[in-house]
């Protein structure tokens, strides 16, 4: 009985600790009053605003969609004029659905594994965008394996479909492994660039790969 309720009492304080983060988070907030799917979709607009990799009638890819912020942003910064090609196993939200019916932009949604070939006629994309991350184990080392694997599967996919001076971001947790392998494939990009977005929670160990001008081999 004792050891029930020591559990029960853990049970509650994590409960109580992830609602006290929700009250006390600005971006959670923040997607709330702007009506996204996520609050992750600052992460993407943080990044933006620092290296303007998205410019109007850009082609882009968006790897792990779902629900669909990151999906969401990317039509306010395309234009009607834009192409974008969403992927993801998980459906997007109605939210998102209903954003992308209004914005006229030619959009594609690839319900799929990650894992599993593109179209065979996807053409090559100005930009590749990725927020892909595994579902975590609360083991740092299982959970770095599972990001080195997502990784290196966006980086496959980079060097197949995205175009010469094209642009990628990569979201990663930090690991020794997951750091070492995309500092090796920044070697392909003129610039290429760790960064933490103001977004990523403080104790979260998120951070993205973020290479410009992608160099053909």
């Amino acid at each position: 009985m004792l050891t029930n309720r020591i559990v029960q009492i853990k049970i509650l304080r994590y409960r109580g600790a992830v609602k006290r983060d929700k009250i006390h988070d600005f971006y959670f907030h923040k997607a709330k009053r702007e009506k996204y799917s996520a609050r992750s979709v600052y992460k993407l607009q943080n990044i933006q605003e620092k290296y303007h990799l998205i410019s109007t009638g850009n082609r882009v890819l968006d790897l792990g969609a779902a629900p669909g912020s990151w999906t969401e942003y990317l039509l306010s910064v395309l234009g009607s004029r834009g192409y974008l090609i969403a992927l993801d196993q998980q459906p997007l939200s109605i939210t998102a659905q209903e954003k992308i019916k209004k914005s006229g932009i030619d959009f594609t949604f690839l319900q799929q594994s990650v894992m599993d070939p593109l179209p065979p006629d996807t053409k090559v994309f100005d930009v590749i965008v990725s927020d892909m991350a595994p579902f975590t184990q609360g083991n740092r080392a299982v959970d770095c394996a599972g990001s080195l694997e997502l990784i290196q599967r966006a980086f496959e996919i980079a060097k197949e479909h995205l175009k010469q001076g094209g642009h990628l971001v990569v979201k990663l947790f930090q690991s020794e492994d997951t750091v070492k392998f995309s500092k090796e494939f920044g070697k392909l990009f003129k610039f290429s660039k760790f960064y933490r977005p103001p977004a990523v929670h403080k104790d979260s160990k998120e951070m993205y790969f973020v290479g410009q001008n992608f160099k053909l081999e």
